[in-house]
């Protein structure tokens, strides 16, 4: 550990396709879901709707993407889906807006994986006794995008975390599906 940060146990290379039927593969779902990215078609889920995760969702909504967020909190999905925001920085007629356009609903159920096109990560990282982040979140959070992992989706790590943790953590229990990083699944 040196200034607040661990290092990684082995640095993260960057992912090969292993055959030429591989890279054909994964150039397609690349420009797929580019495709979808430059027409706002395609659908952002999002993992925490807390102080990172409502103002992303906001901003994909913004510019005129269909977000689903998703929280574990019964709670925080009753106010988010009734226009209200309870983040500082967000204002509750944006919440209300975008619920309005269709462009924002909120769940607990990770089912909706199933239809996304990018999940991105936005859950609590707390420091622990040494001083080092909690992963649990983040390890919870990987556990029901691993079971809805689908060829195409786009993971994104956003949760403050050591280097290293996307390739460490996140990687293995994706690439356990069967489906190959980089080919099938794109992680950042």
């Amino acid at each position: 550990m040196r200034g607040g940060f661990r290092m990684p146990a082995k640095s993260a290379k960057p992912i090969k396709a292993k055959t030429a039927i591989d890279k054909a593969i994964g150039e397609d779902y690349v420009e797929s879901l580019r495709g979808k990215i430059a027409d706002r078609s395609a659908s952002i889920a999002i993992i925490g709707m807390g102080y990172v995760g409502l103002p992303l969702a906001v901003e994909f909504g913004r510019v005129g993407f269909k977000v689903t967020g998703i929280d574990i909190l019964d709670r925080k999905v009753k106010i988010l889906n009734a226009g209200k925001s309870d983040v500082d920085d967000i204002k509750d007629f944006e919440v209300k807006e975008l619920v309005n356009l269709k462009r924002l609903y909120t769940t607990n159920d990770f089912s909706h994986l199933k239809k996304a096109d990018v999940a991105i990560i936005c859950v609590p990282t707390p420091l622990n006794k040494t001083k080092d982040p909690d992963v649990s979140f983040i390890l919870a959070a990987v556990e029901p995008i691993a079971k809805y992992l689908h060829k195409g989706m786009l993971i994104v790590l956003e949760s403050t975390s050591y280097p290293g943790t996307t390739d460490e953590l996140i990687r293995e229990k994706l690439e356990a599906t069967g489906l190959k990083l980089g080919v099938d699944f794109f992680l950042a």
